[in-house]
């Protein structure tokens, strides 16, 4: 059992996060040796600099990832961070790459997700060793570089001679343990422009909205054209009862709509109010000229709409991990056509095949392309790994633990016998992906001492 605390470490802790903070590490074009865009570079020089700080020897996978290790031993416990980060978005009221400290708080995007656990486990490892405790098991931090966009990282990783860990943890998520993830399919619908047709309709010039698909859209932005007296007697209509406003602007030749929600995870998209989902919704109110923006907003309007259980799809499904849950995450106008981007998160017990057909046997009008997946992951309640993190976990916070499942797609999944332990606990509000993302400095420490402890339960 933990015999210290990372308490006295308050001020260090918080220092090193805002200072990883500060850093805009979301995935850009490679440059040269930085495959993933300078900022995620300067977050993982960062942070391996203040690794070896702390007396580490600290190892730049190729600048891929990276790592530090500590203890003796033929077998790997890992766990698996990552240091890139979504975009800011809007609607901050701090700025988003700073490191703010404010009401014992850390504000930054990556507080939560997942820099500030980051810090919380290499500063575990770091008081064990100080402490010279002695482990069976070599101990490996992972500084991942690419989780919210694609994972090339970890397949980088594992195709040249990167260590799996026997066992591991990914402190990306909640407390106490998440032990099965749903699928995640990740689709692109496209409709390519055509010559669109007369008439006194209305033209949508363009339709704007989301970065990431995995990133509840908070705002939409909607250009459009012809006799627009229409729009503003339907908006006046749409916006009695709509949560999400429609706003307009005149501009030339049309005018410039404008719908503010509130973001949200991917993987839970019921929390936010999709700018994009109403935007679409209050469009297919309107007499539209065809072309292929119209015709993917009549599309997603029928099939998608505000729904993210996948209905209108065909593809609602439900078993003891949960419901199937979809997310409409972008929509992007080109002079080549349309692009939007949808987010799926389905049950253990669901094939991606059957999901991926029901949505191409509905979605006629869009050709629909798979981006990214991957498959469900569970680790049994009983094994070594889930018994032995129970135990950590109790010890330190008193509370019982237990297993969850949930839809979000963290690196627990990279490895076989890999569960999400952390960082979030009971109760608390998660800010992932949303403005004013932040973590409690007391939640960071005691993140630290239950990592810590769960080192010491697993390897000593």
């Amino acid at each position: 059992m933990l015999e210290f605390s990372l308490a006295p470490r308050r001020d260090e802790m918080t220092e090193a996060l805002c200072k990883i903070l500060s850093i805009e590490s979301v995935k850009s074009a490679p440059q040269g040796n930085m495959p993933y865009g300078k900022g995620v570079f300067d977050a993982l020089i960062k942070t391996l600099g203040i690794a070896e700080k702390l007396d580490f020897d600290s190892v730049n996978f190729y600048s891929h990832l990276g790592y530090v290790e500590y203890g003796d031993g033929d077998e790997l416990f890992g766990i698996v961070t990552h240091l890139d980060v979504v975009p800011a978005g809007d609607g901050w009221t701090v700025p988003p790459f700073a490191g703010t400290v404010k009401d014992g708080r850390v504000y930054g995007r990556g507080a939560i997700d997942d820099k500030g656990p980051a810090v919380a486990a290499l500063f575990a490892l770091s008081a064990i060793k100080e402490n010279c405790i002695s482990l069976n098991k070599r101990v490996r931090i992972i500084f991942g570089c690419d989780e919210e966009s694609g994972w090339s990282d970890m397949d980088f990783y594992k195709a040249n001679g990167g260590e799996i860990p026997n066992m591991a943890i990914s402190p990306d998520a909640e407390f106490p343990i998440i032990n099965a993830e749903k699928g995640l399919l990740q689709l692109r619908a496209v409709k390519k422009a055509y010559p669109g047709e007369g008439g006194d309709g209305l033209t949508v010039e363009s339709l704007q909205a989301g970065e990431r698909v995995n990133v509840v859209p908070a705002v939409c932005t909607c250009k459009i054209s012809g006799n627009t007296k229409a729009v503003w007697q339907m908006m006046d209509l749409f916006n009695e009862d709509s949560p999400v406003k429609i706003a307009a602007e005149e501009a030339a030749d049309g005018l410039v709509l404008t719908a503010h929600g509130v973001s949200a995870h991917g993987s839970k998209p019921e929390e936010g109010r999709n700018a994009l989902a109403f935007m679409i919704l209050f469009l297919n109110t309107l007499p539209l000229k065809k072309n292929a923006v119209s015709d993917a907003v009549y599309e997603l309007a029928e099939y998608i709409g505000m729904q993210t259980d996948g209905t209108h799809l065909g593809i609602a499904a439900s078993d003891e991990s949960g419901a199937l849950s979809l997310n409409l995450g972008y929509f992007r106008t080109t002079g080549e056509g349309v692009e939007a981007g949808i987010d799926i998160r389905y049950p253990i017990h669901t094939e991606k095949e059957t999901v991926l057909s029901a949505v191409r046997s509905r979605m006629k009008g869009l050709s629909i392309e798979e981006m990214f997946s991957r498959p469900p992951h569970y680790v049994p309640e009983d094994s070594p790994l889930v018994v032995g993190l129970k135990q950590a976990y109790e010890e330190v916070t008193g509370e019982k633990a237990y297993c969850m499942t949930m839809g979000g797609a963290t690196y627990a999944r990279a490895f076989p016998n890999s569960v999400a332990f952390g960082a979030l606990f009971p109760g608390q509000q998660g800010t992932e992906h949303q403005a004013d993302e932040y973590i409690e400095i007391d939640s960071l420490l005691k993140t630290a001492d239950i990592i810590a402890n769960a080192i010491l339960v697993l390897c000593k």
